[in-house]
């Protein structure tokens, strides 16, 4: 199979996402290394093979994805593009990427896997001169120490109504934390906290932050979890294991919006203390790039 170079109808970005997919055969650990959601990749692919009108990747439920015969041989032709692209970048003026300014953004796995990644071409379409790097923080305390000690420019995270005196901190959202299950637990939705205990629950990790702000959460509403039907260590994986039937699960309003909207979850009678959606930052002031990507945090988390 043959493509001329100045044939191919796609754009660099997809034959960028195609090569690292190629290169990983993981579409959810190439997501991770380019900073983009697995959505993002995947739809980059497919777009990419229907311009083609070629498969370059068999795809089988439940394994990962491996490159087709056309894939493979898509590969040298899709390196020969991107490398005269990178040519035609170099006459740009050589103090371009002198003038980006990286910023550095922690945040909490759930917000930045389904935020954040989701809407970052957004903010590099809006403001070309600012380089972002994303990391996924598991605490609040270890994220404000990044901030702190200058790793991290920003940082978002969902916890309890924040009381920082050394950083500044904007509130952007409340968030409802609650008790989600199938409609299969409709009869215990009204039940006593002591009762609801005593149903099987779908837990994050053992021993995780995670877990332990879940089980904190759960005992300041009088519920004490004393059937765990199984652990998983992802939000997405937990809400489709409770979403089918395994058993109750502790969850943030956002994750599950359009499993409530649709029927697929029920929500139980227990509060939850709420979490409160947070920006931190220095307390002193900051570029404009830094506000910059402060403004369109906001934008995107309220």
């Amino acid at each position: 199979m043959g493509y001329g170079l100045t044939m191919i109808p796609c754009t660099f970005r997809q034959l960028e996402i195609f090569l690292a997919a190629a290169e990983d055969c993981h579409f959810v650990r190439t997501a991770n290394r380019l900073g983009i959601s697995q959505p993002a990749v995947t739809h980059h692919i497919l777009a990419l093979e229907s311009q083609l009108g070629r498969q370059l990747f068999v795809r089988r439920k439940g394994t990962t994805p491996v490159l087709s015969s056309d894939g493979i041989a898509f590969l040298d032709q899709a390196k020969q593009v991107l490398d005269q692209g990178a040519k035609i970048n170099s006459f740009r003026r050589s103090d371009q990427a002198l003038r980006r300014e990286k910023i550095t953004l922690g945040a909490g796995a759930h917000i930045l896997d389904d935020y954040i990644k989701p809407h970052m071409h957004e903010l590099f379409a809006e403001d070309p001169e600012v380089t972002v790097d994303c990391l996924a923080v598991e605490t609040i305390t270890s994220g404000q120490a990044l901030v702190r000690k200058g790793l991290a420019d920003l940082f978002v995270f969902s916890a309890n109504q924040p009381d920082v005196s050394d950083l500044h901190s904007e509130v952007i959202r409340r968030v409802r934390f609650g008790l989600y299950a199938s409609p299969a637990f409709a009869e215990h939705r009204h039940a006593s906290p002591a009762e609801i205990g005593l149903l099987p629950f779908v837990l994050p990790a053992e021993g995780t932050a995670v877990d332990k702000m879940v089980q904190d959460a759960l005992a300041r509403a009088g519920v004490v979890c004393r059937d765990v039907a199984i652990r998983a260590p992802y939000s997405d994986v937990i809400v489709e294991l409770v979403k089918n039937g395994f058993g109750l699960g502790a969850l943030f309003e956002t994750m599950v919006a359009e499993q409530i909207e649709s029927g697929d979850l029920i929500q139980f009678d227990v509060e939850l203390p709420p979490r409160f959606r947070t920006i931190y930052r220095l307390n002193r002031p900051q570029s404009p790039a830094v506000l910059r990507v402060e403004n369109f945090l906001r934008r995107i988390l309220q």
